[in-house]
């Protein structure tokens, strides 16, 4: 009888366009979309309407450490790469000739200079957010969301939303500096995992309209990707502008790619005279060199004695082909998972160990995390763990019958030793979740299956099974929270069925989907006060923050609400997110059009805690 109301309520989905995130993902030749064909193209969001000007105190003047993705940090905090910046600050290299030199680089046709009321990497027409995407809101509040927002976030699909916003040509707010609000949205970009689009995105300026805190935030990203060309047409001006050991050691390595061997060498030997680096910082910069054009330097990096993780150490290493050992990466941030992912020169190793972090926080898609695994198990002197995942794998994809497929499915989801790989094992398999048929043979992994296909965006794959999961039931849950066709209102009835089968600590699970269906309006009035009387949860509280949300969403402001949203995602998993959040998130979100963010990041709550 349950499965019967599930399939009453479920209209039948027909196909829709999908929406195209089109985040570039390093070495495609186009961009990757993060969405199957098929996830719905959410409805335009409201005309925004001016807000009246916030007045928040202003913010703070310097990033967050990349390493935590928690702290503020100095200008040129690294991790140990800074120890000898002081005497940076007695530099006189500022004669004439290399400003005019400077300037001359600069030099762009006003036709082709780009303006800074705009910047991003593509438009709402082609999968991005609208122009007018935070309406009348003051930039510097704006600001403060950006740079006090904890990431990595909790939610993938959260950190998804986030990336598109981020990466969308979107123009500036009112009093801020376009170059400083391109910073800290890369600079969130960075501490999200997204190091590839937050490279994009400071190239997006042009160099003479940088700023002191573009600078700043452009040398973690180009290091981030172990881009060391990147940092050349800014190198100068960079130096002179922020004072930074990394800015300073990035001018020898430049000139020497640029086949100057003569200047780089000078210029290496001012650095080490002066101190801008030391020890095992400076002998990478001296690599860095020997790389160049004729650089016929040869320096021998040893790991063994060096102690921090660093952005320089990272990039630089994994650029010269002298990769950081794992201790190293073991003592960055959760980010830097998606950093390695994502990296063209990294060890397949290290994108093993990093490709669960990346899938979790939402920074690859299924398939990229797919193509990362099959390069792993090609890999002749790969462990013997990564191949028998690998082998697993092939049988999820190409198994002989639905059969093996879901038997081998269910090993990769069994075999995560943490939650965080538990759930990467659930996008790891999605695609592969998505092609079998619903069948009453497969009921005991039902669950399972849907929410890999979910947090993958196959949400017209994973109604299909409405017929087969029991009410109650976590697919039944998932189902009336991420269905696109839901119909209908859930009753308290239902939700205590839901409530019964519940194992999660002090019922979150029932919690976070009374939240999830409040905000997407599907369940009756009476039954959302006398479910959460019973769960001794008060969903609807108000906080400064609810309040600051649903007035984004009133004005129509997509934005917005989707910078407060990723502010109210802060923390290390779904645990540490309070099921008012999830409501008042997914509430506004849903008003401005986003509904597809919002039931798939109500699904997740639901899923993943």
């Amino acid at each position: 009888m349950a499965k019967q109301r599930i399939s009453m309520l479920l209209c039948a989905t027909a196909s829709l366009a999908a929406l195209v995130y089109t985040l570039p993902v390093m070495g495609q030749q186009g961009p990757e979309s993060l969405l199957p064909p098929g996830f719905n193209d959410p409805a335009p969001p409201p005309a925004a309407r001016p807000s009246p000007p916030a007045s928040p105190t202003s913010p703070s003047s310097r990033p967050a450490d990349i390493v935590s993705g928690t702290a503020p940090a100095p200008t040129g905090t690294i991790g140990t790469v800074v120890e000898g910046e002081s005497d940076a600050a007695t530099d006189e290299d500022k004669d004439e000739e290399e400003e005019e030199e400077t300037e001359i680089r600069y030099d762009v046709p006003p036709t082709a200079r780009r303006s800074l009321k705009a910047v991003g990497l593509f438009t709402d027409a082609s999968g991005g957010f609208p122009i007018n995407a935070f309406g009348g809101t003051d930039g510097s509040f704006l600001t403060q969301i950006l740079t006090r927002t904890k990431a990595p976030l909790a939610s993938r699909w959260g950190t998804i939303m986030a990336r598109r916003l981020l990466a969308s040509r979107t123009a500036t707010p009112r009093n801020v500096n376009g170059a400083d609000w391109t910073a800290e949205r890369s600079w969130l970009l960075l501490r999200m995992g997204d190091a590839v689009v937050a490279r994009q995105l400071v190239q997006q300026v042009d160099p003479d309209r940088y700023t002191k805190r573009l600078y700043q935030v452009a040398m973690p990203a180009f290091l981030a990707n172990a881009d060391l060309s990147a940092m050349c047409p800014l190198a100068e001006a960079g130096a002179r502008q922020t004072n930074d050991a990394t800015w300073r050691m990035a001018q020898p390595i430049c000139a020497s790619l640029a086949g100057e061997q003569g200047r780089a060498t000078a210029l290496l030997n001012q650095a080490r005279g002066r101190g801008w680096m030391k020890g095992i910082d400076l002998l990478l910069g001296e690599k860095a060199v020997g790389a160049g054009v004729e650089g016929r330097r040869s320096v021998k990096i040893e790991w063994e004695n060096a102690k921090g993780f660093s952005t320089w150490r990272h990039g630089v290493g994994q650029a010269t082909g002298v990769e950081p050992p794992q201790a190293l990466y073991a003592e960055a941030g959760r980010q830097v998972d998606g950093w390695v992912a994502q990296l063209p020169t990294a060890s397949s190793a290290s994108k093993m160990r990093a490709v669960s972090g990346a899938a979790a926080l939402g920074v690859i898609s299924n398939r990229a995390m797919v193509d990362i695994f099959s390069v792993a198990f090609e890999d002749p002197d790969a462990a013997s763990d990564i191949k028998a995942k690998g082998e697993l794998l092939r049988t999820a994809y190409a198994g002989r019958s639905n059969a093996d497929k879901v038997g081998a499915m269910a090993s990769l989801w069994d075999g995560g030793s943490t939650p965080r790989d538990r759930n990467a094992a659930l996008v790891l398999t999605a695609r592969a979740a998505a092609l079998i048929a619903p069948s009453e043979d497969y009921a005991a992994q039902a669950d399972h299956l849907i929410a890999s296909m979910l947090s993958a965006g196959f949400d017209e794959q994973a109604v299909r099974w409405a017929s087969i999961v029991d009410g109650g039931s976590l697919g039944w849950g998932l189902l009336a929270t991420a269905s696109p066709g839901w119909r209908g209102t859930i009753t308290e009835g239902e939700l205590d069925d839901f409530r019964g089968n519940d194992d999660s600590s002090d019922y979150r699970r029932s919690k976070m989907l009374l939240a999830g269906l409040a905000g997407l309006g599907r369940v009756q009035g009476t039954a959302i006060s006398g479910f959460a009387e019973t769960l001794e949860t008060n969903i609807r509280k108000e906080t400064a923050w609810s309040r600051a949300i649903a007035a984004a969403a009133s004005r129509g402001e997509s934005g917005t609400v989707v910078l407060l949203s990723a502010a109210a995602l802060q923390g290390e998993g779904w645990q540490d997110i309070p099921p008012h959040h999830l409501y008042h998130l997914v509430r506004a979100l849903k008003q401005v059009g986003l509904d597809g963010e919002a039931r798939m990041i109500a699904a997740e709550a639901v899923s993943w805690s």
